[in-house]
């Protein structure tokens, strides 16, 4: 009897670990991986690219960013360890993600230079750095910080009066 209520408690922790752990942070991992790639095919993508590749780019970029950014606000407690044990910053990769779809988008004219930071900051915020050089990581997390650091500003001097 001990043998089948050990081998039942077995079986309920094994389904809450796939169900609850396993499924969410797999979900996660494939959609860090799908962003990255997406990124990496359409960085460069500008209103100069045939209308065929700037809608495939603006789709792309767009559906992974979405993803990210609905991992990020609706995220299990797993997903939410998982990106704390690794260091990843979701909505930072969202936002990435949407600054990339510019480009192909059409309404701004966004430097090469800008678009690459742009993608070193995807690559940081997913923890996917490892190929940059150590400065370029710090560069990047400083104009992170900045940009950040502005937002809250803009934000708080739009804000109701009191």
């Amino acid at each position: 009897m001990q043998d089948l209520l050990a081998s039942a408690g077995v079986a309920v922790a094994a389904w809450f670990a796939v169900y609850f752990v396993g499924k969410p942070v797999v979900a996660l991992q494939q959609n860090r991986l799908e962003a990255l790639k997406v990124a990496e095919r359409y960085y460069l993508v500008d209103m100069n690219a045939s209308e065929d590749e700037r809608d495939a780019a603006l789709k792309a970029l767009f559906e992974a960013g979405v993803a990210l950014r609905t991992l990020h606000r609706g995220w299990s407690t797993a997903v939410r360890m998982w990106c704390w044990i690794w260091r990843y910053d979701l909505d930072l990769a969202a936002q990435a993600l949407f600054g990339l779809a510019e480009g192909p988008r059409g309404n701004l004219v966004i430097a090469p230079e800008t678009r690459k930071n742009t993608l070193d900051a995807l690559y940081v915020a997913l923890g996917a750095h490892k190929h940059l050089s150590a400065e370029t990581v710090q560069a990047i997390r400083r104009m992170i910080a900045q940009t950040q650091a502005a937002a809250r500003e803009t934000s708080s001097a739009s804000g109701p009066a009191s």
